[in-house]
């Protein structure tokens, strides 16, 4: 099938087309994506990137243009499975082994019970701000997600987002003053 009598196929019906774009390059896009996550994730991340991949190139194919389809589906691969492979990486700084950790002495065990209470109030208190906001917040900080990605899943402009999370983060750190 053409690029152009996919296109035809999508703008007419939107199952069929992305069923025959899934025969069409679905082994393409799992190459690629495969080639960038092979040494540090497993196969349920490929498949995790795979699935976010291909869901972005449907939802974004009426603005797709020109002839350059494959090469287009071959970036948004490529840059989806790089930007995986960095939060990939993040986590895995961020996991620390249990074998390598001390056993916590009696003495630090009220920090940790005092870390872990503020962990309890900050969520609690990014569960008030309500809607968009507490949305917003969660996947900044908690996912990495970037602010265009947030604003598409919360339907706001990417600035409004910003603004939002500002305001947000303001109203936070003025509740988290006394754990200072």
């Amino acid at each position: 099938m053409t690029d152009n009598e996919l296109r035809i196929l999508m703008s007419s019906n939107l199952n069929k087309g992305t069923e025959a774009l899934y025969n069409q390059y679905s082994q393409y896009i799992y190459a690629i994506i495969f080639r960038i996550l092979r040494d540090c994730g497993n196969r349920e991340d490929v498949e995790d990137c795979f699935a976010e991949t291909f869901a972005e190139i449907v939802r974004r194919f009426d603005n797709i243009r020109g002839d350059a389809l494959k090469s287009y589906i071959g970036k948004a691969a490529q840059n989806r499975a790089l930007n995986y492979r960095t939060s990939l990486h993040k986590k895995q700084i961020n996991t620390v082994s249990l074998e390598t950790t001390a056993e916590p002495l009696s003495e630090n065990m009220q920090d940790i019970q005092e870390e872990k209470a503020k962990q309890q109030y900050l969520l609690q208190k990014i569960k008030e701000l309500g809607e968009p906001d507490a949305t917003i917040i969660i996947q900044k900080y908690y996912f990495d997600k970037t602010m265009r990605e947030i604003a598409e899943m919360t339907g706001l402009k990417p600035h409004t987002a910003q603004v939002r999370c500002g305001r947000a983060l303001k109203r936070l750190r003025k509740e988290m003053e006394q754990w200072r």
